[in-house]
């Protein structure tokens, strides 16, 4: 027996369960897309802003030499991310990164590596479920390092 209810000029009953059904069904559909859209979101801002350091430091280095090109994309990274470590090449080593700028007579090489430090792996680690699929695990490591090589000048 169906139980219609007159409500708002609108006959109301099994249309409420259906909608609140599909509802149900396509949340977490639309949860996960935009949970994806955003991590890729955050993961091509970051890329971007070790691409422009990398700029920046191989133009500054052209003319002003290595140490300089250091110096000015540690400080647009620290000034841009937020990212204290990497003003020194201690702090660097220890959180998993590196800033490398070699500047020969017409060219200048810059690269940077940023991967997920020790302890954020450590502690994912720990948290993991034994009985997780690995199938994510390579997308896992693309999202977790990044690696820029810049150059500019001519080759010898």
């Amino acid at each position: 027996m169906i139980n219609l209810e007159w409500g708002y000029g609108i006959v109301m009953g099994e249309e409420q369960g259906t909608a609140l059904l599909e509802f149900c069904l396509v949340l977490p559909l639309l949860f996960v897309f935009v949970w994806g859209v955003l991590a890729f979101s955050l993961y091509v801002i970051e890329s971007q802003m070790l691409h422009f350091s990398a700029y920046l430091a191989a133009r500054t280095a052209l003319t002003n030499g290595a140490e300089a090109g250091k110096q000015a994309a540690a400080g647009f990274l620290v000034g841009s991310r937020k990212e204290l470590f990497w003003l020194s090449e201690t702090t660097r080593k220890l959180a998993g990164s590196e800033l490398t700028v070699n500047k020969g007579r017409n060219r200048v090489d810059v690269e940077i590596v940023r991967e997920k430090p020790w302890w954020s792996a450590f502690l994912s680690m720990v948290r993991r479920n034994p009985w997780d699929k690995k199938e994510l695990d390579g997308l896992d490591q693309a999202f977790n390092r990044l690696h820029v090589r810049y150059a500019i000048g001519r080759s010898q």
